[in-house]
């Protein structure tokens, strides 16, 4: 099994000062994480703290799972579809010369304002595949996952492969993320077949059911209400996915998204090992 860690949740942390990077790095490498995982909106909003990061982990032996560029690929007008594109460009070009990676993952597209979720994933498939030709021989390969942040859009099994298949472009594979189809009322055993042949990269996380609200964060479709938790205290099947993983021989990169309940590092050191110890590593 290799193991990965979602950079994002300790962003804050990082650049405020709280957690040094060589905290962050030995932590990790205490619980046998072999690898990190960046995302471009930090690495261009704090160069300076992401240069002192890069260092440290390299230096330590870290390596780098997967890129994350947040973007939206289908806007509102064809001008933005090509900046989309121009930044998927970049960041490609980012994750190859410079994290030495090969693969990332697109997130954040979302339908244009009066666009159906049908006619936005149609479009978003066709941005997919001009992504693709425009970044074919640069040895990275692209990912997306289920998007929890919309989901009526992508966030369900089916939605995310009716994207796939509207690329028209096997290239194209998927990050498999547990906890996002929650939003969708999909589980993640009951869709992981729709995607065997085409997972490149795994999101483990993991939320719990919260008392009913009137706010409308982390709420699915059908009304339930979560909020986030340890990785295998909740709802998100986190051991049942690690062991279809392990039983598919996935040799990919199982990457931890924390943001539980006690801070990101406490919180991924829990996650490793709930994660080994499914695999049968511990």
């Amino acid at each position: 099994m290799k193991l990965s860690v979602m950079l994002f949740p300790f962003h804050k942390k990082l650049t405020e000062g709280p957690l040094t990077p060589e905290r962050v790095v030995k932590g990790f490498q205490s619980v046998g994480i072999q690898a990190i995982e960046p995302m471009m909106s930090w690495v261009e909003a704090e160069p300076e703290k992401w240069e002192t990061f890069f260092k440290t982990a390299n230096d330590a032996g870290m390596v780098w799972s997967c890129y994350d560029i947040g973007v939206n690929l289908i806007g509102e007008s064809e001008v933005d579809r090509t900046e989309a594109l121009v930044k998927v460009d970049r960041g490609i070009a980012f994750c190859k010369e410079k994290l030495n990676s090969s693969l990332v993952l697109l997130a954040g597209t979302k339908p244009a304002p009066n666009m159906s979720n049908e006619d936005g994933r149609k479009i978003y498939g066709e941005q997919l595949a001009k992504a693709y030709e425009r970044t074919k021989n640069s040895g990275v390969t692209i990912t997306i996952e289920d998007f929890g942040v919309y989901p009526p859009f992508t966030a369900g099994g089916r939605h995310c492969l009716e994207t796939l298949e509207a690329s028209n472009c096997p290239a194209i594979k998927f990050t498999f993320d547990n906890g996002n189809f929650l939003f969708a009322d999909d589980t993640p055993t009951g869709v992981y077949d729709l995607f065997k042949g085409r997972i490149a990269h795994v999101h483990i996380k993991d939320f719990a059911l919260r008392e009913p609200d009137d706010q409308p964060r982390s709420t699915s479709l059908a009304g339930k209400q979560y909020k986030g938790c340890l990785i295998g205290d909740g709802e998100a099947e986190v051991v049942d996915t690690v062991k279809l993983l392990k039983a598919d021989a996935y040799d990919g990169w199982i990457s931890l998204e924390v943001g539980g309940s006690i801070g990101p590092l406490d919180d991924a050191l829990h996650g490793a090992k709930v994660v080994k110890e499914a695999w049968g590593e511990a």
